[in-house]
């Protein structure tokens, strides 16, 4: 799952790199971040029938292989065009890889530690190439992290052999007899909901670097060992977001994440100072983490089969898609002011459909009261609870 997600975690240093390699504004380098971001989305919502079926460690396989070609051919670009076409390889093959594990996550007997253990083994992932990647570009020149990328491929290769293929014992336990597979399809309003909140994530994500270094004054090294520091510190929003979880209940948990990450979020985008800086994205990235954890245990809790967790993965990396292009707009029309506004009012109208979920998911059984969130339900069960 880390190699998946990669293309958007690392997007920071990318994308910052387009720009240093080819001189591209920000809102073309945010129109290259969205061609491989927005395949990754396409081909993991494309992939997520064929991912709930057995043979997920022989698909990821075949999508590693292709995304590690299009990185290292990213690596070798001589021009935006070349740059771009290699991108969205690289994206076709990380939504195959998302797919499998998302469904994989799903198929195993404990979704809330699958779903820790995903997240916690991909921010690890990323806070180590968040310094490597950079460091690559700048002693061997630029397009050199592309092919770190494309070297970390290999070992990925190996380890996805260990995806489960079947759905676990959950999956037998929380359905009637004749039932499993049929909780249906997520709606198309928690969907877009869902989407909609990554964008404003993903979109600041991808510029942080820039606000570190043009609006807190900060050296571009500092505001990479900034984001490594700071996803590393987020592993703390895992645990933390996993015992108020249990505490009080996701749904609970995850607003109070919701809530605390805006308002970091936004201090991320306008404030002038080092020290602000640094902390803010040490809070927006532990509520982040905690969020995305939380929201795939409630997806994985809600269809054993993996269809729920992909089709929200594809919704997230949709989100992700999206985000770099608008915040990048909304950047150079308006400024910081207004994109910060924009932020806050933008999480605010997402979070209902996401909470309403993770309150489903919380505890009852499969299928319990999701007519409000899921799409051409089929099961008498599921139909007429409206809660």
């Amino acid at each position: 799952m880390a190699l998946g997600s990669i293309g958007g975690n690392l997007m920071p240093v990318l994308l910052s790199g387009y720009a240093l390699r080819f001189g591209l504004s920000g809102a073309a380098s945010g129109v290259v971040a969205a061609a491989q971001l927005l395949t990754t989305a396409a081909v993991t919502l494309l992939m997520a029938r064929r991912a709930a079926l057995p043979g997920r460690a022989r698909m990821a396989r075949g999508g590693l292989a292709v995304a590690a070609a299009g990185f290292a051919g990213a690596a070798q670009a001589s021009s935006p065009v070349l740059l771009t076409a290699a991108n969205v390889l690289a994206g076709a093959g990380l939504g195959v890889v998302f797919a499998a594990s998302a469904a994989g996550l799903a198929a195993t007997g404990d979704a809330d530690r699958a779903s820790r253990v995903a997240v916690l083994g991909s921010t690890i992932a990323c806070a180590a190439l968040l310094v490597v990647v950079p460091a690559a570009d700048a002693g061997l020149g630029t397009g050199a992290g592309f092919a770190v990328v494309a070297v970390c491929c290999v070992p990925a290769y190996v380890l996805v052999g260990r995806l489960p293929e079947r759905s676990g014992q959950r999956a037998e336990d929380t359905t009637e007899p004749g039932d499993a597979g049929r909780v249906g399809a997520p709606g198309v309003a928690l969907l877009a909901t869902v989407a909609l909140l990554l964008a404003t994530d993903q979109g600041t994500w991808s510029y942080a670097a820039v606000f570190g270094q043009e609006h807190a004054r900060m050296s571009s090294s500092a505001v990479s060992v900034t984001l490594a520091v700071a996803g590393v510190c987020a592993l703390a929003g895992i645990v933390t977001g996993s015992l108020a979880a249990r505490r009080f209940g996701r749904m609970p948990a995850m607003a109070g994440c919701l809530a605390l990450g805006a308002v970091a979020k936004c201090a991320v985008v306008w404030t002038g100072s080092a020290a602000s800086y640094v902390v803010a994205m040490v809070v927006w990235q532990c509520c982040y983490l905690a969020v995305l954890a939380l929201a795939l245990a409630a997806a994985a809790e809600l269809d054993a089969s993996g269809r729920w967790a992909v089709a929200l993965s594809g919704a997230v990396m949709v989100g992700a898609g999206l985000g770099p292009l608008a915040v990048g707009a909304l950047l150079d029309a308006a400024g910081p002011a207004a994109l910060a506004a924009a932020l806050v009012v933008t999480t605010g109208a997402a979070a209902a459909p996401v909470l309403r979920m993770a309150r489903i998911g919380d505890g009852a059984p499969v299928g319990a009261g999701v007519s409000g969130v899921v799409a051409g339900a089929p099961s008498p069960r599921l139909d007429g609870i409206d809660e």
